[in-house]
């Protein structure tokens, strides 16, 4: 099917309805991306739910940023349909295409009606719902903005902690302590431990801020010195330009994930409950590690009851085979001048 031609030059301003999800705002990004793209002279406005407001600042597309939750339904209303839009593109349900007034409104509403929705990356459904519209992009891969400006920091604190080019560095992400399918301490310890033995390798800990997880990993290695907590580095442009300088990343599923395959951050995945084909790396080089049980994959909003066997059947083993993979397929130096 050939794209419609809705990229009209004289735009002035196109509002979206986003997900009310960060995780799904992140997996949005590629589908805005190709609809800005298509249309370069309009202004956007997006509707977005509680959390979502902190990615879509730093990505910098949009001149407002209308939060459902932050404000009353009434007032997102008038804030709204006090503009005259040049079109209104939908990702979810809502009332608000219905209400705004506009030259040209779209509803995309994935289809969860059918099996290969197992099978199709979330940001990938995306694309394909838009491209009879607003075309196809040149790789089904995820996005998110950095600067230059970005990068030259990042150069500049690796400096500082004597990080050389050559410099292994592996960046962890131990998850959201409030979901119940947590990997254990002593799994990470092992895993940290036989990185840094056999590559010489520097650790960075990332996750929730002050993470009794992580000092309790910390505590437990034999490796202290060559391990960072970075619990604190909570600035996504600061996030993704350290990734772009890491030689690996493992990681739970969530945004931490989203902005390594943006950077092209080799990636192993570390899924217990969840969908590593719809919630999963993509574009870049990865592992999903995985136990192979006649649950999987599932619906993690649903209650487990299963005692969240996938996530305690993973050994460190897995994971450190996994890494060596990659980090022994990839070796380069990373040059700061």
């Amino acid at each position: 099917m050939c794209a419609e031609n809705y990229a009209i030059d004289k735009l002035e301003r196109i509002l979206i309805v986003g997900s009310s999800n960060p995780e799904i705002t992140f997996l949005l990004l590629p589908a805005i991306k190709q609809i800005r793209e298509q249309n370069r002279n309009s202004k956007f406005d997006i509707v977005a739910g509680t959390g979502c407001e902190k990615i879509l600042k730093e990505t910098g597309w949009f001149e407002r940023i209308i939060i459902c939750g932050k404000f009353s339904p009434i007032k997102i209303y008038r804030n709204t349909c006090r503009e005259k839009y040049k079109m209104v593109i939908a990702f979810r349900p809502s009332i608000i295409p219905y209400i705004v007034r506009a030259e040209k409104k779209f509803v995309f509403l994935p289809n969860r009606l059918f099996t290969d929705r197992f099978f199709t990356h979330e940001s990938v459904k995306y694309l394909k719902l838009i491209e009879p519209v607003f075309g196809k992009p040149k790789e089904n891969e995820l996005y998110f903005p950095i600067s230059e400006s970005d990068r030259e920091k990042m150069k500049e604190f690796l400096k500082s902690n004597n990080i050389t080019g050559s410099t292994t560095i592996i960046a962890i992400h131990t998850g959201d302590s409030k979901t119940p399918d947590q990997w254990d301490a002593s799994n990470y310890v092992k895993l940290i431990d036989v990185l840094i033995d056999e590559y010489n390798a520097k650790v960075f800990l990332f996750g929730e801020i002050h993470s009794s997880l992580i000092k309790e990993i910390i505590a437990d290695s034999k490796h202290k010195d060559s391990i960072r907590d970075m619990s604190e580095m909570i600035n996504l442009r600061e996030i993704a330009a350290f990734l772009s300088r890491t030689n690996l990343a493992i990681t739970r599923d969530g945004i931490f994930l989203y902005i390594a395959c943006s950077m092209k951050t080799p990636v192993v995945s570390i899924f217990g409950a969840g969908n590593p084909y719809r919630f999963g790396p993509i574009g870049t080089r990865y592992i999903n590690i995985h136990a192979q049980i006649d649950c999987f994959p599932c619906d993690k909003k649903r209650p487990c009851k299963r005692n969240y066997r996938c996530i305690k059947s993973i050994e460190p083993e897995n994971v450190i085979e996994a890494s060596r993979l990659i980090l022994d397929e990839g070796k380069q130096l990373f040059l700061f001048e």
